[in-house]
Parts: C-alpha cells; sequence; structure tokens
C-alpha cells in the first residue's frame, strides 16, 4: 500500500472536521443519483406514457450495474486516487443524468441504468475506505487484502466480533441516508416534475465537482498500469446480460402471460446461454473476474439462501402500498412520507443487532428475530386491512418490518463472511448486490404482484355473483347513483354507465383488500416457518487447515 500525504485527500490547510462533513457530503449525490427513482414512478409513467414494469426494469438494472463493478473494487480503492475518481465520476453521472432527463427510450434509458450503477458503486467504495482512513485512522483495506487473513480461530473470531459491530453501523448510515434520498426525490417529484429529480441531482453532482477540485490535491499513480484489464470487460457485459435476462422474465412475465409471449421465451434462452457462457470463461481465464471456488463455503451458500428469503418476504411491503393507495387514495409523496418512518426501524434493528452481537448472542436466533418481525407486520396488516382504515396506523407495520429487515440485512453479511479467505471478499460483494438488490427483489415481485393479481380475480368473481339488481342494497346504491348523474346534466345512458363503473369499482376495491389480508396471513406463517427453519438448521464455521509446525 502506497503511503499517503498527512492530510489525504485533502490540501493541509482543510481543517478535519470539515473535511470528515465533505466526505459524508459527498454520499448524498453517490447514494441519490441513478437511473430511475421508484419515488416518482408516478410521474414518470405519466409523463412518458409507458408501463410501471419499464421503471421496475430499469430500477433493477442500476443495481446489476452495482453488482457487476464489485469484483473491481479492490484494486480501484488501494489507488488512493480520490479527487481524480470523484471528479470523473461526478462528470459521468452528470452527462447521463442528463440523458436520462431528456430521453423517452426505455433502451437508453436502461443503458444510463448499469452504466450509472457500476459508477455509483466505485465512488461509495472509495469515498467509504478513504472516509474510514481520514476520520478513524484506518487503513481497512489491510483486512480485505489476500494474504492477510488470520491464522487461527483466535484471530477470526475476533475479526467476525468486530464485523458484527461495525457492519450494522455502517448499513444503518447507508440505509438512512437512501431513504432521504428517496423522500428527496418524491417531494421534488410531487412539487414540480420527474425531470427536475434529475436537474436537481446534476446541480448537486456539480457543486460536489467544484468542493473536490478546491479541497483536494492531484495523486499520481502509485505503480505503471492500472489495475483493471479491459480484458475483463467482457466478462462484465456477460455478467450485465445474464441478470438482465432474467431481470426480464420476473418482471414482464405477468403482464406478457409468461411463456405465450415469444419476447418471454427469448429471455429465457439467452439467460440460460449467457450463464453457461460466463461460468465457462471464468473457469478458464487464468485470472478470472469472478471466482467460482466461493460456492463450496457453506457460510456463502446459507448467506445466499438468507437474502432470496429476506427480499422475497420484504416485498410484504406492498401490503401497506396497496392499502393505503387503493383504500386511502394517497399520492407517492404521503406514501414516501409514510415510508419515512422506516428510518426508525432501521434505528431499532441496529441497536438491537450491536448489542445482542456484542453479549454473544448467536446469529442464527437473531436471524430467526428478523423473520419474525416482518411476520409480525404482516400479521399488523392481516388485522388493520379494513375499509375504515387510519393512515397514521400504517407506521407501525412500516417501523416493524424495517427493524426486522436491518437485522437480517446486516447480519446476514457478517455470518457470510465468517472465516472467509480475503481473497474471496470481491465475488462476495457481487453475489450479495446480486441477490440482495436484482434476483431476490425480482422474485419477491413478480411472486407477490402474480399472487396478488390472482387472489383479486378470485374474490371479484366471489363478491360480483350477488351484486346485481335482485340485491336491495345494490339497487339503491345503482338507482342513487344514476339519479345522481342525471342531475349533473348526464344523459340516462351515460348516468347507467357511470353506475355500473362505481359498483365495479366498489367490488374491485374488497376484492382487492381481501387478497391483501389473505397473503398478510399466509406470509405471517411463511415468516414463522422460516424462523423455525433457521433455529433447526446447523450452524458450522469453516474448518481451518492445521499450521506448520513452524507456525503454531
Amino acid at each position: 500500500m502506497p503511503s499517503c500525504p498527512k492530510n489525504y485527500p485533502f490540501y493541509n490547510w482543510v481543517p478535519k472536521p470539515l473535511g470528515i462533513l465533505i466526505l459524508v457530503l459527498l454520499f448524498v449525490p453517490i447514494l441519490t443519483a441513478s437511473g430511475v427513482y421508484t419515488a416518482n414512478s408516478g410521474e414518470m409513467l405519466s409523463g412518458l406514457g409507458i408501463q410501471s414494469e419499464h421503471i421496475q426494469f430499469v430500477g433493477f438494472l442500476t443495481s446489476v450495474g452495482m453488482a457487476a463493478f464489485s469484483p473491481f473494487f479492490y484494486g480501484l480503492v488501494c489507488l488512493r486516487r480520490e479527487k481524480m475518481m470523484c471528479i470523473v465520476g461526478f462528470s459521468l453521472l452528470y452527462l447521463l443524468s442528463y440523458v436520462c432527463a431528456k430521453t423517452d427510450s426505455i433502451y437508453v434509458l436502461a443503458v444510463c441504468s448499469v452504466v450509472m450503477g457500476f459508477l455509483r458503486m466505485v465512488l461509495m467504495m472509495v469515498n467509504l475506505f478513504t472516509l474510514i482512513k481520514y476520520a478513524f485512522g484506518m487503513e481497512a483495506t489491510r483486512n480485505i487484502t489476500p494474504g492477510n487473513d488470520p491464522v487461527d480461530a483466535e484471530g477470526w473470531d475476533k475479526l467476525d466480533g468486530e464485523k458484527s459491530v461495525s457492519m450494522p453501523t455502517i448499513y444503518l448510515f447507508f440505509m438512512i441516508l437512501g431513504q432521504l434520498g428517496t423522500s428527496l426525490t418524491a417531494w421534488l417529484a410531487y412539487e414540480y416534475e420527474w425531470q427536475y429529480v434529475y436537474y436537481f441531482m446534476m446541480g448537486a453532482l456539480l457543486l460536489s465537482i467544484l468542493v473536490v477540485f478546491v479541497t483536494m490535491p492531484y495523486h499520481t499513480y502509485a505503480s505503471r498500469r492500472f489495475p483493471i484489464t479491459f480484458r475483463k470487460f467482457g466478462s462484465v457485459v456477460i455478467f450485465c446480460l445474464m441478470c438482465a435476462s432474467v431481470i426480464y422474465v420476473l418482471v414482464y412475465g405477468k403482464v406478457l402471460d409468461w411463456y405465450d409471449d415469444p419476447s418471454i421465451c427469448w429471455a429465457t434462452g439467452s439467460a440460460v446461454c449467457f450463464t453457461v457462457l460466463f461460468v465457462y470463461m471464468e473457469k478458464k481465464q487464468y485470472s478470472p473476474y469472478f471466482l467460482m471456488d466461493i460456492f463450496k463455503l457453506r457460510s456463502i451458500r446459507i448467506g445466499i439462501l438468507l437474502f432470496l428469503l429476506l427480499m422475497i418476504f420484504n416485498s410484504s411491503a406492498l401490503f401497506v402500498n396497496v392499502f393505503t393507495g387503493v383504500g386511502m387514495k394517497i399520492d407517492n409523496w404521503q406514501n414516501a412520507a409514510l415510508n419515512n418512518w422506516s428510518m426508525a426501524g432501521y434505528f431499532i434493528g441496529c441497536v438491537i443487532a450491536v448489542m445482542l452481537g456484542r453479549k454473544g448472542v448467536h446469529l442464527k436466533y437473531l436471524f430467526s428475530l428478523g423473520f419474525v418481525l416482518i411476520g409480525l407486520s404482516a400479521l399488523f396488516m392481516y388485522f388493520e386491512v379494513q375499509t375504515a382504515g387510519l393512515y397514521e396506523r400504517m407506521k407501525y407495520p412500516v417501523i416493524i418490518r424495517a427493524t426486522g429487515m436491518m437485522l437480517l440485512y446486516s447480519l446476514t453479511a457478517v455470518y457470510a463472511n465468517q472465516r472467509m479467505p480475503y481473497k474471496y471478499l470481491s465475488t462476495w460483494i457481487c453475489i450479495m448486490l446480486t441477490v440482495r438488490m436484482a434476483l431476490g427483489p425480482g422474485i419477491g415481485t413478480a411472486l407477490y404482484t402474480n399472487v396478488m393479481q390472482h387472489r383479486q380475480q378470485h374474490y371479484v368473481t366471489c363478491f360480483a355473483q350477488d351484486r346485481d339488481r335482485l340485491n336491495p342494497e345494490v339497487s339503491a346504491s345503482y338507482a342513487q347513483t344514476v339519479q345522481g348523474m342525471q342531475y349533473q346534466g348526464k344523459s340516462g345512458q351515460e348516468a347507467e354507465q357511470m353506475a355500473a363503473m362505481s359498483a365495479k369499482g366498489t367490488v374491485q376495491v374488497q376484492a382487492t383488500l381481501s387478497a391483501v389480508k389473505e397473503m398478510a396471513g399466509w406470509t405471517f406463517y411463511g415468516c414463522l416457518g422460516c424462523a423455525v427453519f433457521l433455529l433447526l438448521i446447523p450452524w458450522k464455521k469453516r474448518r481451518l487447515a492445521p499450521l506448520p509446525p513452524s507456525v503454531s
């Protein structure tokens, strides 16, 4: 590791408190600049005239771009060129944000999202490791450098104990910043237009470039060659195409009637072909982009399973969104304000994880507690869903679910890293981001939306059977609506059409609420099943190879 100037990465005239503040605030444009923003999806849908699946698909592609960078992160964080990377990265994000604000092509938006995800991850990791060194004087790269692994069980256990405290804290920092960014973008889209979100981010990026240019000096390369070879970018392209094909099937399967549509068949075939090609390339390369041997570690396999289960059941967050949207007719800004309560849940989850981790509580109990809390959030919705629900009470399931999510989100990474050789860290981050931010949410969203649609149709059929003119209540409501429309100047035919639509809307609302209630119940049982399963399975640590006599 090359030696750094005393006040790296700033000029000597920059006081340390100001430097720490600058590095922390740089995370705001890094975490919020994105190809699409889910908080203003409603405004984007109406403004661009596209379907919601396009926004979901493009949003997942941002996560794919972030995962695609991960195998490169060690080489880049060791460069120690904060100024160069920030100026180049922020400039590219500025240009891509401008393209996203102006384009009406979903394909251009998709490509920009992948690249922006890649750049975001570069800047996030470089800025994080710089902040750790500048604020705490710790060279964090030593704990990820291959060859610096602990040599005995005592060293590994000490490192694992440190991670059980540091990882929840780091995740809390990023998740709160991410939620604040979501709230900000929702407010901008609500008060102005969806394009203003991109314009605001462009302004924040320009300001960040100016601050970096003024406060940081230029640093030269420590070595002759750049640590990333362009040969590995072939693997990046194959990886992105592989993940994009899988996400396409998960997102568009419902609206395209699955394999009755040729594009779903082509996407499935492409996913299989790109997967085989990716595995073949990584097996044959002397310096692979992705280390396939990582799947031999049991902790990694369990970690993948935990993230999949977490993100699938975390998709039950749509219960609150559907209930408030259908039953209360709230807008995106009110919905984002409601979701801000998740920050309280994140904080509670972090405190529980750190306190119980310090007391030596086994991770399996914390994992089970996390799933129980997500299940309790669904159980709350089971009893709360009704035609006269209260907006103020919806913060409770948000807080409960966020608490359980925080426990699983942060501690799954702790468990997967137990006694994991440092050489696998970059590959694990790639797997973690792919499963946690793309595949897991994609599967969960596809599962919940498809089941929701199926159960809605079931209840519409059930409720509509007795809702005809022979039913006194329905007949009276129908006649009252017809009479009201005629008083407003509508013709007889128009008044009857409006009355029929009103009756249909009432049935649709009742069917949706019944579907939410039923799915909430099954989610509760599913989470309890996961909690019991995690208590019963064995939790073994990786066996360490015996040390040579000279070392022991």
